[in-house]
């Protein structure tokens, strides 16, 4: 088996969010995810509290593959949570989040995505399908759509 098939793919983001890091922490969970982002879904697997902590583990099957997830780091205090979420034999990737004061009403979520190929194919497909344009839009969704929960209590509705 050949291993360093292709470097990993790192990817961030800051996002500018209208609420406080409480407010918005709770939010990026899965359970809650699915208030505010339009489209996604989940099933849990495993979660003592039956929300995002440590150790829970949960499933996505979109138009993106399918993915078992697991929150690597719940740290609440500091406002900091991980994902690791692998596909089958192909992809594994890290998503590290952390929310940090801007100022009183406005907190900074800063993103990172580490793709880490394990295959050729895999390596071909995440510097494909994740380029700085694709993966921008998609951080600009999630944070349009997070910033119109955190001021309306609703879902932003989408063509």
């Amino acid at each position: 088996m050949q291993m360093n098939i292709k470097r990993k793919l790192i990817r961030t983001y800051r996002q500018t969010l209208e609420g406080t890091r409480e407010e918005i922490f709770p939010l990026l969970c899965p359970v809650r995810e699915k208030e505010w982002l339009q489209g996604w879904d989940y099933e849990m697997m495993y979660s003592e509290s039956g929300f995002a902590e440590k150790g829970c583990v949960f499933e996505t099957n979109n138009d993106y593959g399918s993915y078992r997830w697991v929150v690597t780091e719940h740290d609440q205090e500091c406002h900091r949570i991980q994902f690791v979420k692998m596909q089958a034999k192909d992809i594994c990737v890290i998503i590290d989040i952390r929310l940090t004061v801007k100022s009183e009403k406005w907190t900074f979520c800063d993103i990172q995505y580490t793709f880490v190929p394990l295959n050729c194919e895999a390596a071909e497909q995440i510097y494909r399908e994740n380029t700085e344009e694709v993966f921008n839009g998609h951080m600009k969704k999630w944070e349009k759509s997070l910033n119109h929960y955190l001021k309306h209590a609703e879902m932003l509705l989408e063509e």
